[in-house]
């Protein structure tokens, strides 16, 4: 419990603005979680994870393929994976204190590699979202295997997914370094940086790239008095061909309640309950790597209920 404990109380450090209905306001920010400073070194054994937080539906997929409904408060050990549907976000916790969040439609399996003593999360559909816990010892304590590359860290926040196909994998890096190489090709290996992507392609060479700025907060606006659906409207972004707005119910990111993508800067939700939401901008750009992130605090409140007597 003592990992638990450690990232329950790990907080993160954001720029946001406060924005009331009939208000605006924006601002540029990373979220990023809080360094643990003196806190460095593993804490208890990686595996096996805690499932500390699930909406949606899930299932863990144990060595034989079967599965069994995911419930929070779960242990996901060694050789044991999970499955995600849609509309479902599962956070887990490791023993270390690091944090791994799996968006909708997406399956991992972990593995403990006794050699290197190290945690895999092998990503078979979809993204996993990755807070890595720092270490004193200068090795890859983590890595994430994709059918087409291994992604290997000692402490940063970062992003894979699989691209439709199978045929490549897409990697950012908002916090630290990680180390990226083909399966099975020592040769191809790369050091993607802080605020850099990578398209891991089978063959060919692989160069990071730059990724986008955060989009900014416009406004708000659409806002139906019978279905409460909410319109949340960006700032146009150079060279974006996508946007995604996240909302959650924690600064972390853990809690994720919804998210939308779309092709305009227009994002629409529904059926959302009076809150005061945590809400994350990215946009992608035309190689399909997602670029940074900026967050704001929102109270939602529809007219209807702000007008009500």
């Amino acid at each position: 419990m003592l990992g638990l404990r450690g990232a329950l109380s790990a907080g993160a450090w954001f720029c946001r603005a406060l924005l009331v209905v009939g208000a605006c306001a924006s601002v540029d920010a990373l979220a990023e979680p809080v360094e643990d400073g003196e806190l460095v070194g593993p804490l208890a054994p990686q595996l096996p994870v805690y499932v500390q937080y699930l909406e949606g539906r899930a299932w863990i997929v144990d060595a034989r393929g079967a599965e069994t409904a995911l419930r929070e408060g779960m242990l996901v050990d060694d050789k044991e994976g999970i499955r995600t549907e849609d509309s479902t976000f599962v956070s887990l916790v490791s023993g270390d204190g690091s944090r791994i969040v799996l968006p909708s439609s997406s399956q991992v399996e972990l593995h403990w590699e006794e050699e290197h003593e190290r945690l895999q999360i092998m990503l078979r559909q979809g993204q996993v979202e990755s807070y890595v816990r720092k270490q004193a010892e200068d090795d890859e304590h983590y890595q994430v295997l994709t059918p087409v590359g291994v992604l290997g860290v000692r402490g940063t926040h970062f992003r894979v997914r699989i691209a439709e196909g199978e045929t490549r994998s897409l990697s950012e890096v908002l916090e630290g370094g990680v180390a990226a190489r083909r399966v099975d090709d020592e040769q191809s290996a790369v050091l993607v940086g802080a605020r850099q992507g990578l398209n891991l392609l089978p063959q060919g060479e692989l160069r990071p790239v730059e990724l986008l700025p955060a989009p900014r907060l416009l406004g708000q606006g659409g806002r139906d008095m019978s279905s409460g659906n909410w319109t949340l409207l960006l700032q146009p972004l150079p060279g974006a061909t996508r946007y995604r707005v996240q909302l959650a119910s924690d600064e972390q990111f853990l809690r994720i309640r919804q998210e939308r993508f779309s092709e305009t800067p227009s994002v629409n939700f529904s059926g959302l309950p009076v809150d005061t939401y945590h809400v994350r901008l990215s946009a992608f750009d035309d190689n399909g790597l997602e670029g940074m992130t900026s967050v704001y605090q929102i109270l939602y409140l529809p007219a209807w209920r702000r007008n009500a007597p």
